[in-house]
């Protein structure tokens, strides 16, 4: 199921991480100030970091690499996620949705990854 990836999914994973990021900015909009302007913020530079991470490994020979660390990003905005809705600047219900889009994007990035470390 996981053999080479081909490139219409590799985008799908973009894309789809690309409409989590939509998503997310659009609630973090909603956030309070206080909450807003630092947690907001993180969240914010993460999502933008993990697209950057998914667009090198889209076109670097060294995928791996840029895939674990968009791995490691998108875990520690499920942290960060998880405390937006603790404080209650995340609905419950948003977080919900919010959580199943990363949690399908982290499996489509743990396929590309184990596709690409087999990869010659």
């Amino acid at each position: 199921m996981w053999g080479h990836m081909p490139m219409a999914q590799e985008l799908k994973v973009i894309s789809d991480f690309y409409d989590l990021m939509l998503y997310l900015i659009q609630r973090i909009e909603k956030f309070p100030r206080h909450h807003r302007y630092s947690l907001g913020i993180a969240m914010e530079n993460r999502l933008q970091a993990i697209l950057a991470l998914l667009l090198q490994a889209k076109y670097s020979r060294e995928k791996a690499e840029h895939l674990a660390k968009a791995n490691l990003e998108l875990e520690v905005l499920r942290f960060q996620a998880r405390l937006a809705k603790d404080l209650r600047a995340l609905p419950l219900n948003s977080h919900g949705l919010t959580a199943e889009r990363m949690q399908d994007v982290g499996a489509q990035i743990g396929g590309w990854l184990r596709s690409a470390t087999r990869a010659p």
